[in-house]
């Protein structure tokens, strides 16, 4: 076997090994996860490395990848891994775009941290600056 053969083979090996990471390990090894591809066959659950982030696909949303169904943009079909927050006035979630508001939880945006008032149910792109009165409203300045 060559060394790019027994390369590829480790590569499996460890691909299928950080399926069984928790997401707080996962996220410090994100490279080690599959690159995300036109033409993959993922799973429910499965997580991916798309531009630097982790994803992971939604619960019964298993499909197979195409080129313009990226998973920053389908907010559909993924979610992006991240650390966990508990959403409350000492531990704010911060927001990056794309993500759906709870009412009641804390977020934070550049140096300012946000109340949600409102659920936003599907998945919003605004900053928060822009939703303050329709779904949040400013709780102070970091």
């Amino acid at each position: 076997m060559s060394v790019l053969e027994t390369a590829r083979a480790y590569r499996k090996i460890i691909e299928t090994a950080v399926g069984s990471l928790s997401d707080s390990d996962a996220l410090k090894a994100v490279t080690l996860f599959p690159k995300w591809k036109p033409g993959m066959e993922l799973e429910s659950g499965a997580r991916v490395y798309y531009g630097e982030k982790l994803y992971r696909v939604k619960d019964g949303m298993g499909h197979t990848t195409q080129a313009d169904w990226t998973p920053d943009v389908t907010v559909s079909l993924f979610d992006e891994v991240c650390e966990t927050a508990t959403g409350t006035v000492d531990d704010p979630i911060p927001y990056d775009g794309n993500m759906v508001l709870e009412a009641g939880k804390y977020y934070t945006q550049g140096d300012v941290k946000y109340l949600c008032t409102r659920d936003t149910v599907n998945a919003v792109y605004h900053a928060l600056a822009d939703l303050v009165g329709l779904y949040v409203e400013v709780a102070e300045n970091v």
